[in-house]
């Protein structure tokens, strides 16, 4: 993981106290991607089918829901709070 990622991760999401339950999961398309940020960060993460069918859904109407920006552009760069 780069540090740019950590950064940006930790700086982004709310913190998760000591033995408790975080009322947020991070929903990433890749598994292995995502098994290697909850190793590194302890973020909880979500791969599954809905994640997938959500960042599809959301590539698929991108420029409906931000105005002004080049169709496809972010399409790789997506995240999302589950």
């Amino acid at each position: 993981m780069t540090d740019e990622l950590r950064t940006v991760l930790e700086t982004n999401l709310p913190k998760v106290k000591e033995g408790k339950k975080a009322k947020f999961s991070l929903g990433v398309a890749e598994s292995k991607i995502g098994s290697h940020i909850h190793e590194a960060t302890k973020i909880p993460v979500q791969s599954n089918e809905f994640v997938c069918e959500l960042i599809r859904g959301v590539r698929q109407h991108f420029d409906k829901f931000v105005g002004d920006l080049k169709v496809g552009i972010y399409s790789g760069l997506l995240c999302f709070y589950l």
